[in-house]
């Protein structure tokens, strides 16, 4: 582990730096930040992406008087374009989570602190998933692509409940997402710590209202080669995971099963009363139009979210509009980007319509009003 402290005008801040998650967090233990360590910044995550995820990843602690921040660096050549449509190729220090969800790469009690700490690293550095505008000086901002919440009534007992409370042209697409699925049996797999798996197997809108905690032994079914599909899909693409990470990481599987073959998958995580979809993946040659069953993979997680009582449910980023038809509120999320060359940092600030995500999505209104209901 690198230690070291750079003197402030005021404190002294001190820095511990190194290259494995299980050294950093051996270290934490200590220090004020480790009881806010919830997921997704556990040892065993961490760990596990380290080995997954491609790019070179480095753990950083800060702390100066009260403040004190944890962060996660992942390097990488990226587009730093990506987001306004545009491309210019940059090495860049990612100070993000090494996955594509919604959270941060950092767990700090002073955002300020951190990002002005963050100025001081060599090089182009890139802050994402930032929650809320800080007042710091001398960096590129703007918004990034925002997370899609959908918050989930206590009175909710079954799936035909949330749909009932559906206007008639919600209800009516989610129905012929139905039909249009009616011959996919929906898989779910459960890996827990050393636990096996358990698979329970539905069909139709069962699998989405009826629990069930019997379970029978059957082979892992193979996802990776459906997120691959969606990877090499998406527009806005970052690390591509290796298969390793979904053979191993805990949640629930919930695939979809068509002619006796994998369809689709989402792969789910509970988190206290929150759900969250971390990733997806389909077979996009499975049938005539993949966005029935992409609609059916989300009704689908909205039902399991209702089984399990949670309030919330994370359904990421990216495909905004299709999950906003399903309730969801959209959440915003920020980046900050800073380069040590003058010149680059003042076209990171001055060029914020290059590296932001825009998007005026209309208003849905999606659920019947309560006179109505």
């Amino acid at each position: 582990m690198k230690k070291k402290s750079v003197k402030n005008e005021k404190d002294r801040i001190r820095v511990f730096s190194c290259e494995q998650p299980e050294e950093m967090f051996a270290f934490l233990k200590k220090r004020p930040v480790f009881k806010e360590l919830k997921y997704p910044y556990t040892e065993g995550m961490l760990k596990l992406l380290k080995e997954t995820n491609p790019f070179r990843q480095t753990y950083h602690y800060i702390e100066s008087g009260e403040s004190f921040a944890f962060f996660i660096i992942y390097e990488s050549r990226m587009n730093i374009m990506t987001l306004g449509n545009s491309e210019w190729m940059m090495n860049v220090k990612t100070i993000g989570f090494p996955c594509s969800l919604s959270n941060s790469g950092y767990v700090t009690n002073d955002p300020e602190f951190l990002l002005s700490y963050c100025k001081r690293i060599k090089g182009g550095k890139l802050i994402l998933n930032v929650e809320a505008p800080v007042k710091v000086k001398g960096m590129g901002f703007g918004e990034t692509l925002p997370s899609c919440v959908l918050p989930v009534k206590n009175e909710y007992r079954t799936i035909d409940e949330y749909v009932g409370e559906l206007r008639s042209r919600y209800r009516r697409r989610i129905r012929l997402a139905e039909k249009s699925c009616s011959d996919i049996s929906v898989i779910r797999e459960v890996v827990s710590g050393s636990t096996e798996n358990t698979v329970n197997v539905f069909s139709g809108r069962e699998a989405a209202d009826k629990n069930t905690d019997k379970g029978t032994k059957a082979k892992r079914w193979d996802i990776y080669p459906l997120y691959l599909n969606t990877y090499r899909k998406s527009e806005f693409k970052l690390e591509c995971l290796d298969r390793k990470f979904f053979e191993e990481s805990e949640g629930t599987r919930l695939i979809f099963v068509k002619d006796g073959k994998p369809a689709g998958f989402v792969l789910l995580h509970e988190e206290g009363e929150k759900l969250v979809f971390q990733f997806c993946g389909m077979d996009y040659e499975c049938m005539e139009n993949t966005a029935d069953l992409y609609f059916f993979m989300l009704l689908h997680i909205v039902g399991f979210a209702i089984e399990k009582k949670m309030k919330t449910i994370d359904f990421g980023q990216t495909s905004e509009l299709t999950k906003m038809k399903f309730g969801a509120e959209l959440s915003k999320r920020y980046f900050y980007a800073h380069h040590t060359n003058p010149f680059l940092n003042m076209f990171a600030i001055l060029g914020k319509g290059l590296l932001e995500y825009r998007y005026d999505f209309p208003e849905f209104k999606v659920f019947r009003p309560k006179q109505q209901a």
